[in-house]
């Protein structure tokens, strides 16, 4: 029964989030929104464990191993991401990627220091979950994340909560290595001819993205399927559109689907206009 509230739930915090990456465009306001999203989904999960509180150790193993961390690691992820982009220093591509691998080495850092735990995740062990994710239990030898004292004992194992970081580290590294071959491309291609400089895209996401399903629409780029074709565009503009697929109800959920493509249709017939006054 918790499972499929948990699944639901998590597939509604994910539309959220997506929701957020079209809606708002600045990058700090857009972090922050999502801080506040994931802590609004954990408090729901957590108001739920309450009424329907795992009855059996199996299912409190299911609950701090599966389903918990998996809410808890993007609250971890976002706040993270929040405080290195806040501190994130202004300078050329060389002083950015610099900042990022300084992060990397400390992500490195954190799973060097949780090096057994990391492996005993990675491999799908199993031997010591009644240890880790059933509720209660305190073996110092297993190191034990001593914050489980001040929280909620009903809602909190020994170490959950380290799986989260697990898993928000991992979400973290793929992010900063991506941001970090988005700079060296950038780099690239400017060193390559001075005219492709600042080529970004500068519209929003939400007018990229209907452009995009109209482009796949009409077949402008032949029988390519949508996943490539958004691949191509967010190397080509240096931007990255989320999880693209939950966007398409959204889109059509608006008042005026294609805002962006009425918007190009009445400026360039305002153009052929004063052409030919």
């Amino acid at each position: 029964m918790i499972t499929k509230f948990s699944d639901r739930l998590y597939a509604d915090l994910h539309k959220d989030l997506n929701a957020l990456v079209l809606e708002e465009d600045q990058l700090i306001k857009r972090l922050e929104k999502s801080v506040h999203a994931c802590l609004k989904y954990l408090r729901k999960l957590k108001d739920y464990c309450k009424v329907n509180d795992p009855g059996t150790p199996e299912e409190e193993i299911q609950f701090f191993k599966y389903i918990k961390p998996k809410f808890k690691s993007q609250l971890i992820f976002f706040q993270s991401l929040l405080n290195i982009e806040i501190r994130k220093p202004i300078g050329d591509g060389k002083v950015v990627t610099d900042y990022y691998n300084n992060e990397l080495n400390v992500l490195h850092h954190f799973f060097e220091s949780n090096l057994s735990f990391y492996q005993y995740v990675r491999t799908g062990a199993t031997y010591l979950d009644e240890y880790y994710f059933v509720r209660g239990n305190y073996d110092v030898h297993l190191d034990p994340d001593q914050c489980v004292i001040d929280f909620d004992p009903a809602f909190s194992s020994t170490h959950d909560h380290k799986l989260a970081q697990v898993l928000a580290s991992a979400l973290m590294q793929e992010h900063l290595e991506q941001a970090i071959q988005k700079i060296s491309q950038k780099d690239a291609i400017m060193q390559i001819d001075s005219e492709f400089r600042d080529f970004d895209w500068k519209q929003t996401k939400c007018a990229l993205i209907e452009l995009i399903y109209s482009w796949h629409a009409t077949e402008a780029f032949g029988k390519k399927n949508l996943k490539s074709i958004v691949k191509f565009i967010e190397k080509s503009f240096n931007i990255s559109l989320g999880n693209f697929y939950d966007t398409y109800d959204w889109l059509c959920g608006r008042s005026s689907p294609t805002v962006y493509i009425d918007e190009m249709k009445a400026a360039f017939l305002l153009r052929m206009q004063k052409k030919f006054r």
